[in-house]
């Protein structure tokens, strides 16, 4: 039963139109060191929908600019290649994901609203631990992509928001491998690797669960994925946590976390997750423009 689940999800997966090609030019053109600022200029121009996307985050609160983005060409300039292909990317997912069906909009939406939130979180821990915050925080934002695929193949049957029911104990891959023989960060890593993200985009989001199995060059990005992960669920959790209740958990309850992120080669602090949970709590209030934009 399970196997035959499996296949239903991956003739889903493969049955994904390719991105707007938009989408590909602009992965083209940021993916090649000699491109120019007028080959990025030329490859976002005839998509005016992506046009306006940019201009509208490139001014919200998320990037506090002190003056008005008014062109695509100054937000080229401003941003830089890397920030507007994280941008098209971001937006390329919620697009794809938007024909969802009818009776789980209540939990689709939660589902953005956390990985919304994951993103957030990842942007702050890359920013403290020498990482780019911009691709943390695509991935963060795209994380559990797979769940959207399992829900579209069994919209009765699979939890989408399985983590928010038990925000402490992250079981959900184990849920997913006894009913469906896969998991969402394996089916992630299979729809990422078919639209061609970057590998640094795809193992972040396809390891966020099993860090300790990502190549060694981007296991970092995994571990951050994880814990921003975990810090979102808290975040979007029915309890009232503050950033020392974070703390404690993480002291008395997550001891696996500390073995990870050394073996990661970052610095373990309770406390400075607790002041990360703290930002996250001040900056997820403050970007909701961004959400709504990416899902306009």
């Amino acid at each position: 039963m399970t196997d035959s689940k499996l296949n239903a999800i991956i003739r889903q997966v493969d049955s994904f139109p390719a991105l707007p090609a938009t989408v590909n030019k602009v992965m083209d053109v940021t993916g090649n060191p000699e491109s120019t600022a007028q080959d990025l200029m030329r490859a976002i121009l005839p998509d005016q929908s992506m046009c306006a996307t940019i201009l509208k985050i490139a001014n919200s609160a998320f990037f506090g600019m002190p003056r008005e983005v008014a062109t695509m060409e100054k937000a080229v300039v401003v941003l830089g290649f890397n920030e507007i292909r994280n941008i098209v990317l971001g937006k390329a997912v919620f697009t794809s994901f938007q024909k969802m069906p009818k009776q789980n909009r209540e939990e689709t939406n939660l589902f953005w609203e956390h990985s919304f939130t994951c993103g957030i979180a990842a942007k702050i821990i890359a920013e403290n631990v020498g990482q780019s915050p911009s691709e943390m925080f695509i991935a963060g934002l795209i994380h559990d992509i797979g769940k959207l695929a399992m829900l579209m193949t069994f919209p009765q049957d699979y939890i989408l928001l399985f983590e928010l029911t038990k925000p402490h104990q992250f079981r959900s891959v184990i849920h997913e491998h006894e009913e469906f023989s896969a998991s969402h960060d394996e089916i992630g890593l299979r729809i990422l690797k078919r639209w061609l993200f970057p590998e640094n985009l795809v193992s972040a989001c396809g390891y966020h669960h099993h860090p300790d199995q990502a190549p060694n060059h981007v296991r970092q990005l995994a571990i951050i994925v994880q814990m921003a992960d975990m810090l979102s669920l808290m975040h979007c959790s029915p309890d009232r946590l503050e950033s020392s209740d974070i703390t404690t958990i993480f002291e008395d309850f997550l001891p696996e976390c500390q073995e990870i992120w050394e073996a990661g080669n970052l610095v373990w602090d309770p406390v400075k997750i607790g002041e990360w949970y703290a930002l996250l709590q001040e900056q997820r209030k403050r970007d909701q423009a961004v959400l709504d934009i990416m899902m306009s």
